[in-house]
């Protein structure tokens, strides 16, 4: 399993995806950073440690008028606002760079028929999953970690240290989000396993998150689903474990991403099981 990790991680630094990926994050980072304020690639976001300001005595048409730099200049003299802990409670879009890790991993494997070569070694197909999931789990909580300490400093380094919080503060904000953040590892992972294919995989990988909550509000709108129940939606449930969450919150969402992680995996390995590999 080792030299299975090993070349693993051969074929990711050898990958223009990964450095693209890195890239990518970063610049998320510095877009925040320098705006003062989180951006989230999903339908709705209600990050919940912004506090009141000058802003708020503002009109949309007046917000809209503000240039980026006006904007960054009020936010700069806000007193009380964690911008890091806002930017933290916008890692859905971790997600998307996270696919990145999954298609070269063991996507680009079955589109180039390379696993063929790894079975073919002695290895069973049991051993060859479970070294998939570990590295890429490996590598996604390497960037998530990565994601949040950039950009603590950066925040730090860049704009006013009244719009930070104590790195044991993020910290604790951080691991509380470990559970959701490897929920949405466990589906790329179980995806990947299942479509196989590097384009059908992007396709269906890409537009996931974002077709799937426009699902969830269609059928919460018709059917009248307490707002307490989709809370436990994945990118909301991102953005409540920055917001001093209840302890009853905090387990019945881990059990809610337990769920997932199972289910996912299973399918995963279910498909990946009964796969003819020629």
């Amino acid at each position: 399993m080792i030299n299975m990790l090993k070349a693993d991680f051969y074929r990711l630094v050898r990958s223009k995806g990964i450095y693209f990926a890195i890239l990518i994050l970063l610049l998320f980072i510095g877009i925040d950073i320098y705006s003062v304020s989180p951006g989230s690639i999903a339908l709705h976001i209600d990050t919940g440690t912004v506090v009141e300001n000058e802003l708020s005595d503002m009109t949309r048409d007046e917000l809209q008028e503000l240039s980026m730099g006006d904007m960054r200049n009020m936010m700069l003299n806000t007193k009380g606002y964690a911008l890091d802990r806002d930017i933290i409670a916008c890692n859905i879009n971790l997600y998307y760079i996270f696919i990145f890790v999954a298609a070269i991993v063991i996507a680009v494997e079955f589109s180039g028929n390379t696993v063929k070569n790894t079975l073919s070694s002695a290895i069973s197909r049991h051993r060859c999953f479970l070294s998939k999931v570990v590295f890429v789990n490996i590598c996604c909580l390497a960037l998530f970690f990565l994601n949040t300490y950039v950009m603590y400093f950066a925040n730090i380094l860049f704009n006013n240290k009244n719009l930070a919080s104590s790195l044991e503060t993020i910290t604790e904000v951080t691991l509380l989000q470990l559970p959701p953040i490897l929920a949405l590892v466990s589906i790329l992972t179980g995806l990947a396993f299942i479509l196989k294919k590097t384009s059908v995989f992007n396709t269906v990988a890409i537009p996931l998150i974002i077709v799937f909550q426009l699902l969830l509000s269609l059928f919460a709108t018709f059917f009248k689903i307490k707002e307490e129940w989709l809370g436990f939606e994945l990118q909301e449930m991102l953005v409540k474990l920055t917001s001093n969450p209840s302890d009853s919150y905090v387990w019945k969402s881990y059990l809610v991403c337990a769920v997932i992680i199972v289910a996912f995996y299973l399918a995963g390995y279910l498909s990946f099981k009964k796969t003819e590999i020629k």
